[in-house]
C-alpha cells in the first residue's frame, strides 16, 4: 500500500528555514552591538519558535533519527554530542581558549572590557531598602591609587574618595548609592597625634552641594557630628570593585552619577601653591587635582548597561556645587578610573 505523504513536513522546513536565518541574525547583531531590547526580544521569540519547529521537525523524523542514534557506527558520536555539551559549559565559565576569545571579540565590538574574572571586592549598599537593583563595576585605572599623606617620616598610599547618586531628569537630586567612609563623616586622619577633624569641602564638592545639606561650620561637605547613613558608605576599596546597590523610586528615567577625588594627586597646573590666596586649596595643602564627575542617562525599563562618562570637574577647593566642562590641567587625574559600567539587575 501506498504511504500517504505527511504534507506537513515541507511548512515546518520551511518555517525552520526562515527561524534560523532570523536567530542567525539577531544573534550575530547581538554578538557585535550593544545590548539592544528589542533586539534581545525579537532573538528570544524566533529562538523559542525555532524550539517548537525543532519538536514538530523530530516528530516527522523520529524513526529516521532513531535509526541514527542506535547504528552502531554512530554511538561512539551520539557519547561525544552528549559529552559535549558539559564541557562547553564548563570551558565558558572558566574562560577557556577558545570559547573566551570569541566572548572577549563580542566585548572589543561592543567596546566593552569584561568585568573581570578574578577576585574583585563587593559592597552592597541601600541594604535596608527592597527595589530595583543596580550593579556599579568599577575599574580603576592606573591612577587610582598614589602617594598619599606623610606620617612620621612615611608616605601613605593614597586612596581616592567617591560617592554615586542619582538625580532625576531635571538635576533634582534623588539618593545617594555609594559613599567612601572618609567623605561621609570626615575622618580625614591629619596625624596621627591629633584628634581635631580635617575637613576637605574641596573633595566631592558637586555630590555634596547636591545633596542641600549644610551642616555645624555651614559647609555642604558631611561632618563627624552629620555623617552620612552607614547603609550607604564603606571603605575606599585598594583597586577594582563592585557596588550591589537597590533603588526604591518612582521614576523610570534617572541619571546617576559619580564623583571621584584624591589629595596628593598634584601636577604642573594644580601645584601645592596653585592658588595662594585660596585658604582652603594652599590652607591645608592637601588639595590637588579637583574631582572628576561621570555620568550618565538610565532607562531603567529599557536599558541593560550604561557606560558612565567624564561629564566635567568640581571647584578646586569646593566653594560651590557647579560642573565645571572646562578639564584644562587636568592630567592623572583622568587615569583614576578605566571604566565605569552600569548595569540593571
Amino acid at each position: 500500500m501506498k504511504s500517504t505523504q505527511n504534507n506537513s513536513r515541507p511548512l515546518v522546513s520551511i518555517f525552520m528555514l526562515f527561524g534560523f536565518l532570523t536567530i542567525l541574525i539577531t544573534g550575530l547583531l547581538s554578538f557585535g552591538l550593544r545590548y539592544n531590547s528589542l533586539l534581545s526580544s525579537v532573538h528570544t521569540i524566533f529562538g523559542l519558535l525555532f524550539v517548537g519547529y525543532g519538536i514538530f521537525h523530530l516528530k516527522n523524523n523520529f524513526r529516521t533519527m532513531a535509526n541514527y542514534v542506535t547504528q552502531k557506527h554512530s554511538k561512539k558520536w551520539v557519547w561525544f554530542s552528549v559529552l559535549l555539551i558539559p564541557l562547553t559549559v564548563l570551558a565558558v565559565v572558566i574562560g577557556a581558549p577558545p570559547f573566551q576569545t570569541v566572548i572577549n571579540i563580542g566585548y572589543a565590538l561592543k567596546d566593552l572590557r569584561p568585568i573581570d574574572r578574578q577576585y574583585v571586592e563587593t559592597i552592597y549598599t541601600h541594604f535596608d531598602k527592597q527595589g530595583q537593583g543596580l550593579s556599579i563595576d568599577i575599574k580603576a585605572g592606573p591612577h587610582y591609587t598614589g602617594p598619599g599623606a606623610v606620617i612620621l617620616g612615611v608616605t601613605t598610599t593614597g586612596t581616592p574618595q567617591m560617592a554615586i547618586w542619582l538625580e532625576d531628569t531635571q538635576g533634582n537630586y534623588l539618593d545617594s548609592l555609594y559613599v567612601t567612609k572618609k567623605a561621609s563623616n570626615s575622618s580625614y586622619i591629619q596625624s596621627l597625634f591629633s584628634e581635631e577633624e580635617v575637613r576637605r569641602p574641596e573633595a566631592l564638592p558637586h555630590w555634596s552641594f547636591a545633596r542641600g545639606i549644610q551642616t555645624h561650620d555651614g559647609l555642604m561637605a558631611p561632618s563627624k557630628a552629620h555623617p552620612v547613613a552607614d547603609a550607604i558608605t564603606g571603605a575606599t576599596p585598594l583597586s577594582s570593585f563592585d557596588v550591589r546597590t537597590q533603588m526604591k523610586l518612582n521614576h523610570k528615567e534617572v541619571v546617576v552619577k559619580l564623583e571621584i577625588n584624591r589629595s596628593f594627586d598634584y601636577n604642573e597646573y594644580y601645584s601645592k601653591d596653585a592658588f595662594p590666596n585660596d585658604v582652603i586649596y594652599s590652607g591645608s595643602g592637601n588639595s590637588a587635582q579637583p574631582s572628576l564627575v561621570y555620568a550618565t542617562d538610565l532607562n531603567l525599563s529599557g536599558d541593560r548597561y550604561k557606560f558612565m562618562k567624564l561629564i566635567g570637574r568640581g571647584h578646586h577647593s569646593g566653594k560651590d556645587g557647579l560642573l565645571y566642562d572646562d578639564l584644562s590641567g587636568i592630567t592623572t587625574a583622568k587615569e583614576m578610573l578605566n571604566r565605569v559600567i552600569i548595569e540593571v539587575l
